[in-house]
C-alpha cells in the first residue's frame, strides 16, 4: 500500500505526488483468476458439477501463470529488440524460410516441438471478409496431395502448420467461383523429407497491435498441401472449424482484455492520492470503473454462455436450427466483445491520467494498441452484423430470439430491480413492433440498420441474461445491481437525471468496485 506523505508543511504538493508514484505497486505477480469472483460465479453456473473443481484447480494454475512468469514474458517479447524477424537463409547460403521469435523463442510456443500450434492463412489483397473473392488456386497432383499457387496478404503466427484457403481449379469444385469453389489444406512449413515446402516470405507487417506475434505477406509457389475434409465442403469447413472457432476465441479473448483494463484501473485508484484523499472515492471514477465492470459482466454472460453451449452441441450442431442459433451468438459475442473494447481500455487508461501513456508504468498501452487487432480480427464490425440481418431474414432466428428474451421476461419478478425491468419490458415490445419479417425480408431495411438493430438485439439479450443470472443469485445482490447499471447504460431514457434509483447504486459503488458480496433490496433497484 502506499504510505502517507510526510506530514511537512515545506513539501508541495507535486512532491507528495512523486512520492506516491515512486511507491506504486502494480498487479503483477497476483493470481488473476483466484481474485475474479465474478468469472468464478458465472463459471460456478456453466459448469457440470463433476468438472468444476479439476477446471477451477486449472484456471488457478492458469491465473497463476497469467499474473506471473507468462506475464513477464509478454512484456519481454514486446519490447522492440525481441520483435519477430524474417530468416531466409541459414549461415551457410541454405534456404530456410523462417520466423525468428526473437530472443524468447519458448519451445513450448513453436508448433514444431508442440504440435498442436497453427495458424490459418485466409485474407488475400483481392479479398478480406470477402472468403468467395479468394484467388489462390489449388491444384490436384494425382497421388493424395494437391498444389498451391498464389499469395496470402494476412498470414499472423506463420510457425510451422498452416491451413490455407485456395480455389480449386481442377478436380472436385470444377474451378467454381465464389465460395463453393474454396477449399481448405494444410500446408507444412517443411515437407515429411526435410525440405521446405515451396513457400516464400515477403515481408511482416509493420502493425500497431499485437508486434510480438508476426503476421506475415507469404508466396505460395506450387505448394504442397493436404486437403482438410472434403474439398468441395471447403467453406463450409473453414466457417465451422476455424473462422467460428476463431470468433469464439476472439470473444474470450476481449472478456481477458477487459478485465485486465478493470483492474489495472482499479489498483491505480486505490492507490492515488489528488487533494488529500485516494481518487478510487471519487464518483466520476467510480462511474468509470463501474462501467467497465458491468460491460464485462454482460459480456462474460454472452460469451461463455455460448462457450458451454458449444461444448455441449459440439462447434458444428447437426441439427439445423441449433447451428443458426449458434452462429448468431459467435457473430454476437464476437461484434458486441470487439466493437467497445478500444473504448474501454481507453477508458481505463484515463483513470492513469498522464501515467496512463507511458509504455513502462503499465501494461495498458500495449492493451489499447492490441484491441484494435481484436476489432478488427476474424470479420470486421459491419461484415458482422450484416451477417446477422442476412441469417435473421432466411431463418427463424428472430423467433428464437424473441423466446429466448420473453422467457427470461416472464421469469422476472416486477418487484425485483422493477425500474430495469420496466424499461427492458417498454423496450423489447417496441423492439418487435420495429423489428417485423416484412421488413427483415425487404434487403434495404435490414443493410441501413443493421448496426443499430444488432446493438439492440444484443443489448436486450445481455441484460436478459444478466437478470437471469441475477435472479438465480439472490444470496449476493451484485448482479442485481450490474443489471441495473447496464440498464441504465443501454436502454433509451428520455430525461437522465430523472431516475432517482442511480443515486441508491452509488451507495454501492465501494463494494462493486471491491467485488465484495452486497446485502440490498432489489425491489429498490
Amino acid at each position: 500500500m502506499i504510505r502517507e506523505a510526510p506530514d511537512d508543511p515545506s513539501i508541495t504538493i507535486e512532491a507528495r505526488r512523486r512520492i506516491r508514484v515512486k511507491e506504486f505497486t502494480g498487479i503483477e505477480g497476483t493470481n488473476f483468476f483466484g481474485d475474479d469472483q465474478g468469472l468464478k460465479s458465472l463459471l460456478a453456473d456453466l459448469l457440470p458439477d463433476n468438472q468444476r473443481d479439476d477446471i477451477f484447480g486449472s484456471l488457478s494454475r492458469f491465473g497463476e501463470l497469467a499474473g506471473g512468469s507468462w506475464n513477464d514474458l509478454a512484456a519481454q517479447a514486446s519490447r522492440p529488440e525481441n520483435l519477430p524477424r524474417i530468416v531466409k537463409y541459414d549461415r551457410a547460403g541454405n534456404p530456410v524460410e523462417r520466423i525468428e521469435f526473437g530472443r524468447l523463442n519458448l519451445p513450448k510456443l513453436i508448433s514444431a516441438e508442440t504440435p498442436f500450434a497453427g495458424a490459418q492463412f485466409v485474407t488475400e489483397r483481392s479479398g478480406g471478409s470477402d472468403v468467395g473473392a479468394i484467388e489462390a488456386s489449388a491444384s490436384p497432383n494425382g497421388d493424395g496431395t494437391w498444389s498451391i499457387t498464389g499469395e496470402k496478404w494476412f498470414c499472423s503466427n506463420p510457425d510451422e502448420f498452416f491451413a490455407v484457403a485456395a480455389r480449386v481449379n481442377g478436380g472436385t469444385g470444377g474451378g467454381s467461383s465464389g465460395t463453393s469453389g474454396v477449399a481448405l489444406f494444410f500446408v507444412p512449413r517443411v515437407l515429411p523429407d526435410g525440405s521446405i515446402n515451396s513457400l516464400s516470405y515477403r515481408r511482416l507487417k509493420d502493425k500497431l497491435g499485437t508486434q510480438s506475434l508476426p503476421t506475415a505477406e507469404i508466396d505460395f509457389n506450387g505448394s504442397t498441401a493436404y486437403p482438410i475434409g472434403d474439398p468441395s465442403e471447403g467453406f463450409k469447413t473453414l466457417m465451422n472449424y476455424i473462422i467460428n472457432a476463431s470468433r469464439l476465441h476472439n470473444a474470450a479473448n476481449a472478456c481477458g482484455f477487459l478485465r485486465r483494463a478493470f483492474i489495472e484501473a482499479r489498483n491505480y485508484a486505490r492507490q492515488r492520492e489528488a487533494f488529500g484523499q485516494a481518487i478510487i472515492r471519487y464518483p466520476l471514477i467510480q462511474e468509470t470503473l463501474l462501467s467497465l465492470l458491468e460491460r464485462l459482466w454482460r459480456h462474460r454472460v454472452l460469451t461463455f454462455t455460448l462457450v458451454a453451449m458449444v461444448e455441449k452441441n459440439g462447434i458444428a450442431p447437426a441439427d439445423a436450427n441449433t447451428a443458426m442459433w449458434q452462429r448468431f451468438l459467435t457473430n454476437l459475442a464476437k461484434y458486441r466483445t470487439a466493437s467497445t473494447l478500444t473504448a474501454s481500455i481507453h477508458d481505463a487508461i484515463t483513470v492513469l491520467g498522464g501515467n496512463g501513456i507511458v509504455e513502462d508504468f503499465s501494461v495498458l498501452p500495449r492493451l489499447l494498441r492490441d484491441a484494435m487487432i481484436i476489432e478488427t480480427w476474424e470479420g470486421a464490425h459491419n461484415t458482422l452484423c450484416l451477417q446477422i440481418t442476412r441469417d435473421l431474414g432466411k431463418s427463424n432466428l428472430l423467433e428464437r430470439w424473441r423466446a429466448e428474451v420473453n422467457g427470461v421476461l416472464t421469469r422476472w419478478p416486477r418487484d425485483v430491480m422493477p425500474r430495469t425491468r420496466r424499461r427492458f419490458d417498454q423496450t423489447f415490445r417496441q423492439t418487435l413492433e420495429e423489428v417485423t419479417t416484412e421488413r427483415l425480408a425487404d434487403s434495404a431495411w435490414p443493410a441501413v440498420n443493421a448496426r443499430r438493430l444488432v446493438d439492440r438485439l444484443g443489448d436486450l439479450l445481455e441484460l436478459s441474461w444478466m437478470a437471469d443470472f441475477a435472479l438465480r443469485h439472490t444470496d449476493d445482490a451484485t448482479s442485481a445491481v450490474l443489471t441495473s447499471i447496464a440498464g441504465r447504460s443501454l436502454l433509451p431514457i428520455l430525461n437522465v437525471f430523472e431516475d432517482g434509483g442511480y443515486e441508491y447504486i452509488a451507495r454501492h459503488g465501494a463494494e462493486l468496485i471491491a467485488e465484495t458480496p452486497i446485502e440490498t433490496d432489489p425491489a429498490l433497484l
